[in-house]
C-alpha cells in the first residue's frame, strides 16, 4: 500500500516538472485541467473538475483519495465549496446528484463525513455574509439546516446559487 502511494506521488511530481517546463507561469491552469480529468470513476472526474474551480482556495488540501473514500463511483459531483480553515484543514461542502455532504480531513480518519442529506431534502440555500467571512445555509424540508462557514464569498455564492437552483427544480449543470 505504501509503495503504491509513493509511486503515485513520484508520478505526480514528474508530471508537475513536465508541465512546469511546458507551461511556465501558466502551470496552475494546466494543472487544473489535468486534475479535472484525473481518476477512473465518474465521481473522481467530476470531483476534480469541481475542485479546479476552487484553485487557490484552501491551500494544502490532501484530497487525492477523497472520491474513493466517500463518494460512490457513479456519483456526479456538481460543485464543491471550501470552508474556512478548521483544525489545520479545510472542510468541504460537496453537492452531488444524490446528496449534499460536509466532510473534513481528520488525522485519525481521512475524510470523515460529518453531515449528509439526500438531495430531495434540500429546500433552498443562501450565502449569509459576515464581516470577514460568511456562511452557506442549506435549508432542509425537515430537520436542522446545514450551516457551513466559508471565507471565500464568490465561489461560495456560486455553490449556494446552484443549491437554490436545484431545490427550485432547475436542471443540473452539464
Amino acid at each position: 500500500m505504501v509503495r503504491g502511494r509513493r509511486e503515485s506521488l513520484e508520478q505526480a511530481a514528474e508530471l508537475r516538472r513536465q508541465l512546469k517546463a511546458e507551461h511556465g507561469d501558466d502551470l496552475h491552469d494546466a494543472l487544473a485541467e489535468q486534475w479535472a480529468h484525473a481518476g477512473p470513476t465518474r465521481s473522481a472526474q467530476t470531483y476534480r473538475a469541481a475542485m479546479a474551480r476552487n484553485a487557490g482556495i484552501g491551500g494544502g488540501l490532501h484530497d487525492i483519495d477523497l472520491p474513493e473514500r466517500i463518494l460512490d463511483p457513479e456519483e456526479t459531483v456538481y460543485d464543491v465549496a471550501v470552508g474556512g480553515q478548521s483544525d489545520d484543514t479545510f472542510p468541504l461542502l460537496i453537492v452531488t446528484d444524490r446528496r449534499v455532504l460536509v466532510t473534513k480531513d481528520l488525522p485519525w480518519r481521512r475524510w470523515k463525513i460529518q453531515r449528509e442529506v439526500p438531495a430531495a431534502q434540500i429546500a433552498g440555500a443562501e450565502l449569509e455574509t459576515r464581516l470577514l467571512s460568511g456562511r452557506i445555509r442549506v435549508r432542509l424540508h425537515q430537520g436542522r439546516d446545514i450551516s457551513f462557514r466559508v471565507n471565500e464569498r464568490t465561489r461560495s455564492a456560486e455553490v449556494a446559487a446552484l443549491l437554490q437552483h436545484l431545490a427550485a427544480g432547475g436542471a443540473p449543470p452539464l
